[in-house]
């Protein structure tokens, strides 16, 4: 049975996290990230062979039948330095039973380091970022394209670009599904990539270039963009900038794919403002800070691209806190009811809470949150998760575990129970689904 702890005090507040990659299993500066490598972990993305098909057939023999799967992306550097075969390291394809929401895996491709992922608007095609700095013996990352087979899930290499920037973060694609855009981590930029009709990309054709530091001298030394996320309306695209604790909106040029700088905020000083989410109608913007472990909410103009003010700050961990703060991943459940987000426990951390799924209730009037509890059975340093289509399962990427934990989500009350499955996966940095 999960453990979820319940609040004993839910109120608004305001080092070093396990990185986005780690040199040794303590962890290492974000600023070497995978400069070196052996040949056999610099590997490339392409396809692997799948699980064979049966004649005529449109799932794996032995597969349940599907409306909806998962793709994992793993940090393939370290599973495979740690043994794992690297002819099977990469982007895993599951399959997601409709009835029991267990996981089948379909497929896995070689893939060096897949950290983010998104979907084009048509599902048709899936791009992930590649969190390395050194694609092609430069100071960059890069971005791969998948074609996605409806029938199966399953996926073939198009073709992959330089990110135009060391450390790609996380990439989004515009409504159209004329252009990509990817955040930079280390690379201080923002960057468009066009994508063809195909579904394949383009290089790097235009960048937003970024500036700044938090008074975090180790994590905040320059700019550090980490998210970038399309509002709900389409017509703008938000940026979470760890390094200078911005928020920032801009707008994306659908003729020359520049991006202009709309809006921009600040968090609480030293916040590091990681992933964001926006409620259903885009009218609240939820920023979860991975260095003080707090949500902060923000109202926000759909229509003008402008973040307004600020309306709640609350806390991820309990107070009193033992150890290094960390978040990773948030989330809104379907249902707009519930909001979760991931802490991701770190070395130093013995308050249980600190390495957790959280869950938070969503005042359906004013969008402010109130933690429902902690959930730490089956956790271990959850990078990122994912609902099914029918928001009754929640699956967590558990890095540390190399698992991916399916939790069955009370519609009532946001309460995650189980494990009720486990799934074998090396070293997963984020899990993603289709749309059913």
């Amino acid at each position: 049975m999960t453990r979820t702890h319940l609040p004993t005090t839910s109120r608004s507040i305001s080092v070093d996290r396990r990185t986005i990659l780690r040199s040794t299993v303590a962890g290492a500066a974000l600023a070497t990230v995978a400069t070196v490598a052996s040949p056999a972990l610099n590997v490339l993305a392409q396809d692997a062979s799948p699980v064979s098909l049966p004649d005529g057939g449109a799932t794996p023999v032995g597969v349940p039948a599907a409306l909806q799967y998962a793709y994992v992306g793993a940090d393939s550097r370290t599973a495979i330095a740690n043994g794992a075969d690297a002819a099977s390291t990469g982007i895993s394809v599951f399959a997601v039973d409709p009835v029991s929401g267990g996981l089948t895996l379909l497929q896995t491709l070689v893939s060096d380091n897949a950290f983010y992922f998104t979907f084009h608007p048509t599902q048709q095609f899936l791009y992930a970022v590649n969190v390395i700095g050194d694609y092609e013996g430069t100071e960059s990352g890069s971005v791969e394209a998948y074609a996605i087979d409806s029938s199966t899930g399953m996926l073939t290499f198009l073709n992959r670009q330089s990110s135009g920037g060391a450390v790609a973060a996380q990439p989004a694609v515009d409504p159209t599904g004329s252009f990509l855009v990817v955040a930079n981590y280390n690379g201080e930029n923002v960057v468009v990539l066009p994508i063809n009709a195909d579904g394949s990309l383009e290089p790097v054709i235009a960048e937003a270039t970024r500036s700044g530091t938090g008074p975090d001298t180790v994590r905040q030394e320059k700019s550090h963009p980490h998210a970038a996320v399309f509002d709900p309306a389409g017509n703008f695209v938000v940026v979470a900038d760890l390094g200078t604790d911005q928020v920032a909106t801009y707008q994306l040029n659908l003729e020359s794919g520049s991006l202009t700088l709309v809006s921009e905020v600040s968090t609480a000083a030293g916040a590091g403002p990681r992933h964001v989410v926006f409620n259903a109608d885009g009218t609240l913007l939820y920023v979860v800070n991975e260095l003080n472990a707090t949500i902060t909410i923000f109202s926000y103009d759909s229509a003008t691209g402008m973040i307004g003010e600020e309306l709640q700050t609350i806390s991820t961990v309990p107070d009193p806190f033992v150890g290094t703060r960390s978040t990773a991943e948030i989330l809104i459940h379907p249902s707009g009811t519930f909001l979760y987000n991931s802490n991701r426990g770190q070395p130093d951390s013995t308050t249980p809470e600190g390495d957790a799924i959280v869950a938070f209730s969503i005042d359906q009037q004013t969008g402010l949150l109130t933690l429902i509890g902690h959930t730490t059975e089956g956790i271990g340093v959850p990078w990122s998760f994912g609902f099914d289509a029918s928001g009754q399962w929640l699956y967590a990427a558990n890095y540390d575990d190399d698992i991916v934990t399916q939790y069955a989500i009370n519609q009532d009350t946001g309460e995650l129970s189980g494990p009720v499955g486990t799934f074998a996966t090396p070293k997963p940095f984020v899990i993603a689904f289709s749309n059913a």
